[in-house]
């Protein structure tokens, strides 16, 4: 297994804050499209998503899929589910299903329990402000 140590980055948007959060350097790639962001881990979502912006940077055409409404606890959002796209972390790559979420921050991208953590071990350590992830060998 590949192990990797990140430490925790200002939320993206939310520097002013100065909310810590485990954040991942991801690239998203659609054929020949790529497009390199950083991505929220989050225990709490059930699937990952990305903002229209990336979807449409990626040549993804999200718009001829049909919506749905997710919810969150600050209400609810309008998605487009695209069921496979390659996701790659350091040198490891796989394939999630993830969310094209309408109204969101430009650039944001979250990775959630059906996702990330179906491919690899995470341990947070907050008290540290860093966390590592441990991929899983599937091969």
């Amino acid at each position: 297994m590949s192990a990797y140590k990140y430490q925790y980055s200002l939320l993206p948007g939310l520097e002013k804050t100065g909310i810590y959060a485990p954040m991942l350097p991801v690239t998203f790639i659609n054929n020949k499209f790529e497009f390199s962001t950083f991505a929220l881990v989050d225990s709490g979502a059930v699937r990952g998503l990305i903002s229209t912006v990336i979807a449409d940077e990626l040549e993804l055409k999200w718009q001829n899929i049909p919506k749905s409404v997710g919810f969150t606890t600050s209400g609810q959002f309008i998605y487009h589910k695209i069921p496979k796209l390659t996701v790659r972390v350091e040198d490891y790559e796989f394939v999630i299903s993830i969310n094209v979420a309408e109204g969101i921050n430009p650039f944001k991208c979250i990775l959630g329990r059906n996702d990330i953590f179906q491919k690899a071990k995470i341990t947070f350590e907050g008290y540290k402000k860093e966390f590592q992830i441990e991929f899983r060998n599937l091969n």
